[in-house]
């Protein structure tokens, strides 16, 4: 068993090898998807169809891992909170705060529009955010309300 996932990733490796511009997040979900797609496989076949299961649960998660390595991995999601927070703090509306998660290289940039007072007192502030990944740049609205002296509740769709 040991010996066909170290082949099964090693051919996962080799087929990667020629592609130089794959993220960090790609590398491990083509590791991470095709070594999970392996016990699965291993799990679901049996006698001689077991190597067939295993050959094709590893390529199968490789593939999705390889999809799904560019969204946003949780150290981007707390850059961009951080990020949130501190732009809340010090930016004017319309004012832009730039940030980048140097282990990534994921960017973004926070926009506060609008600051107001809500019914319940607590100071809120609605901003635009964008996200730069190598392949896309998304954008979604947000809004932002002060729940402590150094604290902020951030309610986005990022």
């Amino acid at each position: 068993m040991c010996k066909v996932l170290l082949i099964i990733a090693s051919l996962i490796l080799s087929a990667c090898a020629g592609k130089t511009d794959l993220t960090k997040g790609q590398v491990i979900g083509i590791v991470g998807g095709g070594v999970i797609g392996t016990y699965v496989g291993n799990y679901l076949g049996s006698g001689s169809g077991n190597l067939l299961f295993m050959v094709a649960g590893a390529s199968l998660g490789g593939l999705t891992g390889y999809a799904y390595g560019d969204e946003l991995v949780p150290s981007d999601r707390a850059e961009f909170k951080k990020s949130a927070k501190v732009a809340m703090d010090r930016m004017k509306d319309g004012e832009v705060y730039s940030w980048v998660n140097k282990d990534t290289g994921i960017a973004g940039t926070i926009k506060p529009t609008r600051s107001y007072y809500a019914e319940n007192g607590k100071y809120c502030r609605e901003f635009l955010a964008t996200i730069s990944t190598i392949k896309t740049v998304g954008k979604a609205d947000g809004l932002a309300c002060k729940i402590g002296a150094n604290a902020w509740f951030i309610n986005s769709q990022v």
